[in-house]
C-alpha cells in the first residue's frame, strides 16, 4: 500500500481510495496528519539543519527549555532507549539489564537485547549485549540480580499487545531498584507517552530516566531520554566530544514540531480518556488510545480502516489513532469493523 495523501485522521492510497486511519503512523501523528500548526512551525524555521551537539539551532534550545527535565536528544525511539541503558551502565558500573516478556524497545542490538520478541532476537543472538534477565510483565520481579544496572519497562506494552499491568507494578519496580543499591528504573514511554494512554509523562513519578519519541517530533524523527533524576545527565561528561550522537540530532524542523506537540497535548488528555472509554465499550482492551482486540489488519484494510498488527504472534489488531479523532470518526470506524 502506498500513501499518496494524509489529512487529519484519513489517508488516501495510490488508487484514490480513502481510509480511516486508526494508526496515526504508529502513533506518530498524534495531532493528526498535516496538523496546521505544525506545518506553520516548519515553514517558519530560519535554520533547516545545524551541527547537532556542536552548534544547535535556536529552536532546539527552546525545546530543551520546554521539556520538564534535562534531556539527551536522539533521532529514533531506539536512540532514547540506547541512551537510557548506557546511562545505567555509566552510573552503576554494572552491565545487567532486567527486562520483561512481551517488551518491545527497538531493533538495534542493545535495545533488541532487552526486547522480548524471540523471533527478532534469534538471528542476531551471537552479537546481542547482556546479560539480560527476563521477568514476567506485571509481576514483582523479586530481588534484582547483583549485576543489574537497571530495570527497563513500558507503562503499557505497545507491540506486545496493549498489556496493562496491575496497579502498583511500577511502584514495586521502583522499590526493587532502590533495594539493589542504585539500579536505575528506565521507563520506556516512547509509544505510551505524550498523551497516548491519557497521561503526558506516564511513569515519571517512579522513573530515573524516561524515554519518549514517536509523537514527539510531530511527524519527523525525534526522541529524548529525559533525566528525571537530573544529576544523571552528568555521567555523559566524558570529554570534549559527545560519545553518543547523530548527524541529525536536534533537527530544527523536528524540534519546532515538538514545541507544538508539547503545547497541544495537555489540552487533549481528557479527550483521550473519553475516546478510550468508547473503544472499551466497543470491546477493545488496552488504555487510553492504545487499544487492541482480536482481528486481522488485512481484513480491516478491506473495510477501509487502517490498524496495526499486534501481539506476540500478530493475533491482535491495534488502534492508536490521532488524539484528535472525533466521535463521528470513531462511530464510522467501529461500524466498518463490525
Amino acid at each position: 500500500m502506498i500513501w499518496t495523501r494524509a489529512e487529519g485522521c484519513r489517508v488516501w492510497d495510490e488508487h484514490g481510495r480513502e481510509y480511516l486511519d486508526l494508526t496515526a503512523g504508529f502513533g506518530v501523528a498524534s495531532l493528526g496528519h498535516r496538523n496546521p500548526r505544525i506545518l506553520e512551525a516548519w515553514a517558519a524555521q530560519p535554520v533547516v539543519h545545524a551541527l547537532g551537539d556542536l552548534a544547535e539551532a535556536e529552536v532546539t534550545r527552546r525545546l530543551r527549555d520546554a521539556l520538564p527535565w534535562p534531556a539527551k536528544l536522539g533521532v529514533t525511539g531506539e536512540d532514547a532507549v540506547e541512551i537510557a541503558l548506557r546511562t545505567a551502565l555509566l552510573a552503576t558500573g554494572r552491565a545487567g539489564i532486567v527486562a520483561f516478556d512481551g517488551a518491545y524497545h527497538g531493533t538495534g542490538l542493545l535495545a533488541l537485547a532487552a526486547t522480548g520478541f524471540e523471533r527478532f532476537r534469534a538471528p542476531f543472538s551471537p552479537w546481542l549485549p547482556g546479560p539480560v534477565h527476563r521477568r514476567r510483565y506485571g509481576e514483582d520481579p523479586g530481588p534484582l540480580p547483583a549485576d543489574a544496572a537497571c530495570v527497563i519497562v513500558e507503562p503499557v506494552q505497545g507491540r506486545g499487545g496493549g498489556r496493562v499491568p496491575p496497579d502498583g507494578f511500577l511502584a514495586s519496580l521502583r522499590e526493587r531498584c532502590d533495594e539493589a543499591g542504585g539500579a536505575l528504573l528506565v521507563v520506556d514511554a516512547i509509544f505510551t507517552g505524550l498523551g497516548r494512554i491519557g497521561a503526558m509523562w506516564p511513569g515519571h513519578e517512579v522513573a530515573d530516566v524516561l524515554c519518549v519519541g514517536k509523537a514527539l517530533g510531530g511527524g519527523l524523527p525525534l526522541s529524548a531520554a529525559l533525566f528525571v533524576r537530573p544529576e544523571l545527565e552528568r555521567v555523559w561528561e566524558l570529554g570534549p566530544e559527545d560519545v553518543y550522537t547523530h548527524t541529525h540530532v536536534g533537527s530544527p524542523f523536528a524540534c519546532a514540531a515538538a514545541l507544538v506537540v508539547l503545547d497541544e497535548v495537555p489540552g487533549l488528555l481528557a479527550r483521550v480518556r473519553e475516546a478510550g472509554a468508547r473503544f472499551e465499550d466497543d470491546g477493545w482492551d488496552g488504555a487510553g488510545l492504545l487499544r487492541v482486540r482480536e482481528g486481522s489488519a488485512d481484513e480491516a484494510r478491506e473495510r477501509s480502516v487502517l490498524v496495526i498488527p499486534s501481539g506476540m504472534d500478530g493475533e491482535l489488531v491495534q488502534a492508536t489513532p490521532p488524539l484528535v479523532v472525533s466521535d463521528a470518526e470513531l462511530d464510522e470506524a467501529f461500524e466498518r469493523l463490525r
